[in-house]
């Protein structure tokens, strides 16, 4: 018997029945379509040996580029298997490291096994699933791979990119992102103020001791956003006050007279929880406090905060609500603007290649280049991303994806 899986970070079941049933024409294919699983059998004539085939395909809840937060088990697995490839003593470091960043670009898995073993009968289909797919192979010791005597990874070519021994036979390593999962034109279409900020924020990076790949993408253009309105930004200001003086702990009353003072109307669905509940679980308590960081961001987004401070630091807390709670709402709302759709997104793209640097030295366990405050750094990409509408989701549904 050989098992092994495919890993791609291209997804769609359909795409790899398809695949099987074009390269294995005369097989017997059985699809369960809910279960993502097909069971193949192929007869080798009157004498020839009967070869059964089972697939079994699995895809990541939030397809990405790569691993951020740990959402289902596919992406703990490939979090798990980034650590067991950051352990070997590889001879090749280079090769190591785009593995790691192959492996974190995974979006689906299609585990397979072959009885009574794999061999030219099957494996036109097991190519053209590599080609097509762009894939890899994460396998233990086979005849038919024979490239390695030990657990290997191998590419669409069936070469050894890395044993657990520390041995590569490959030069290099094709680590493809595709746009549609981040959502930014193809290169082609990027525009010079994209690659202008990108490599404003690069330099800046660098100066820092922040290291970040060179293929993180270039968000989109100016014209290409929808901004939030002054008003709605506003109302959510207002909200972030009264959910973070919850999770510090100030007393419900207070928080009810400020409430109607300041006519709060903009609680999310989870604030609103939050607002009602009499005794706050630790993670809600710490889910709300954290939220000065974001009304931090709000605030300078208004003028109100001259600039944002390098994020190794929280923010100063009676700052931020004296900013907020001391006029009436109504001076608030005429003494404040908007800041230039070009200063938000300078600063959402420094915020964004700061998050990924904190997830990558969270997943090699590594100390964070920099001395950023990665908690304080998520907050300002959450704020950052909600203020330039980049999914059109409400505050609860705001994405962080590096």
């Amino acid at each position: 018997m050989t098992q092994f899986a495919i890993y791609s970070h291209q997804l769609g079941f359909d795409k790899v029945v398809r695949i099987v049933q074009e390269t294995l024409p005369t097989a017997r294919i059985e699809v369960d379509l809910a279960e993502q699983r097909l069971i193949g059998t192929h007869k080798g004539g009157l004498f020839g040996k009967t070869r059964t085939f089972r697939l079994s395909y699995r895809q990541r809840r939030t397809p990405s580029y790569t691993l951020g937060e740990i959402d289902g088990p596919l992406a703990e697995n490939l979090s798990g298997m980034v650590n067991y490839v950051r352990s070997i003593p590889a001879q090749n470091e280079a090769i190591r490291d785009r593995l790691i960043y192959k492996v974190m670009a995974t979006n689906c898995e299609i585990g397979c096994v072959v009885e009574p073993k794999l061999d030219d009968t099957l494996a036109p289909a097991v190519h053209r699933l590599l080609t097509e797919l762009n894939g890899f192979i994460f396998a233990g010791a086979d005849p038919y791979f024979g490239s390695s005597d030990r657990q290997q990874f191998l590419d669409k070519r069936l070469e050894l990119i890395l044993d657990t021994a520390g041995r590569s036979a490959v030069a290099d390593l094709d680590v493809t992102v595709d746009a549609k999962y981040h959502d930014t034109p193809q290169e082609g279409e990027i525009t010079e103020e994209q690659t202008a900020r990108r490599d404003r924020t690069n330099a800046l990076l660098i100066e820092r001791g922040i290291q970040v790949p060179t293929f993180l993408p270039c968000l989109p253009a100016v014209a290409d956003l929808p901004f939030r309105p002054v008003e709605e930004v506003i109302d959510r200001a207002y909200g972030l006050l009264v959910t973070a003086a919850k999770g510090e702990g100030i007393e419900q009353q207070h928080l009810e007279r400020v409430v109607a003072e300041k006519s709060i109307t903009s609680l999310s669905p989870q604030e609103e929880e939050i607002y009602r509940t009499e005794e706050l679980t630790p993670q809600q308590r710490a889910y709300a406090s954290w939220r000065y960081e974001s009304l931090h961001v709000l605030l300078w987004a208004l003028g109100t905060v001259d600039r944002l401070q390098y994020p190794s630091d929280t923010c100063d807390v009676c700052d931020t609500v004296r900013a907020l709670l001391n006029p009436t709402r109504e001076d608030f709302t005429n003494s404040v603007h908007l800041r230039s759709p070009y200063e938000l997104l300078d600063e959402l793209d420094q915020t964004y290649r700061m998050h990924w640097a904190c997830v990558n030295a969270r997943l090699r366990k590594e100390e964070v280049g920099g001395a950023l405050d990665c908690s304080v750094v998520y907050e300002r990409h959450y704020a950052l991303n909600w203020l330039v509408d980049l999914e059109g989701d409400g505050w609860d549904d705001v994405r962080t994806d590096t």
